[in-house]
């Protein structure tokens, strides 16, 4: 039972955290990342420059329209002299130039979007947080370009599967503030209450099944008739080879002697004229 009970436990922990988690598909974090205070350098040039040969490759497969490509430029939160607004222009901006270097029309851009300092992708409290920050996005009719959802699509078409954008890149909408954030995010207290929750879901059972085990094993009563108490005292009777003895003895001794034998074998014992007494 207990290791039923375990396993319940299990699934129910790994179905909330599904549920409850952040279930949306996340964009890799190391995609178009700028160095600190840098409007024109990557955290990982060869990467990057990778990154924005699949993209140009897969904007040129695309039949697009004046200001369809919109790009989206962000900045960490820093106490220097630089402007993170005019940092983030500047990044949507170098990512436009390279992408126009690699055949996209200018006019396919809408004005670069700049956001300033957020705190989207890492809370700022230390370098790795901040570096996370430091970055673009190029969205496609409000739709996100990431590597692993060009490939899809790329690989969709390959292999003659219609696949509308929609349904391979992952959508969001465009922040209408700096700090609004992308996906959904957990609240704290979930995590308590699920686990109480879980408890007193866990406890329930437990009593339930305490209940049933106790119900099923319940003895079943036996009805002690004064027949067999008076046979039971003539078999003692005889055992004295037929001498006289204390008659109240010989049948107080074969209502003990009877009743533990019945109790032996699990039974609740009550005398006939007990029963006789309840019912009257």
């Amino acid at each position: 039972m207990m290791k039923k009970l375990c396993l319940l436990l299990f699934f129910v922990s790994m179905f909330g955290f599904l549920t409850f988690g952040d279930s949306g598909e996340q964009e890799e974090i190391d995609f178009l990342l700028f160095l600190p205070n840098s409007g024109n350098r990557f955290v990982n040039e060869d990467r990057a420059m990778i990154q924005l040969d699949k993209m140009a490759n897969y904007l040129l497969t695309k039949d697009l329209s004046p200001g369809q490509i919109v790009v989206h430029g962000y900045a960490a939160a820093v106490v220097n002299d630089i402007d993170s607004v005019h940092l983030s222009r500047d990044r949507a901006i170098y990512v436009i130039n390279e992408l126009k270097k690699r055949g996209l029309s200018g006019e396919l851009f809408a004005e670069p979007v700049a956001n300033g300092s957020v705190d989207l992708w890492g809370s700022n409290t230390d370098e790795k947080d901040k570096s996370l920050n430091r970055r673009v996005r190029v969205l496609l009719d409000n739709t996100i370009l990431t590597p692993a959802a060009m490939l899809a699509e790329t690989e969709a078409v390959d292999t003659g599967v219609e696949t509308p954008d929609a349904e391979n890149l992952q959508e969001v909408k465009q922040p209408e503030i700096a700090t609004e954030k992308t996906g959904f995010q957990l609240p704290w207290w979930i995590i308590p209450l699920a686990l109480i929750g879980l408890a007193v879901i866990a406890a329930i059972i437990f009593l339930a099944s305490r209940r049933r085990s106790s119900s099923s094993g319940e003895k079943k009563m036996y009805v002690l008739k004064d027949e067999e108490i008076r046979s039971y005292a003539y078999e003692l009777y005889l055992q004295r080879n037929d001498q006289n003895g204390d008659a109240t003895q010989d049948w107080h001794q074969s209502v003990s002697e009877l009743t533990a034998y019945y109790e032996a074998k699990g039974y609740w014992v009550i005398l006939d004229w007990e029963i006789q007494t309840l019912a009257a």
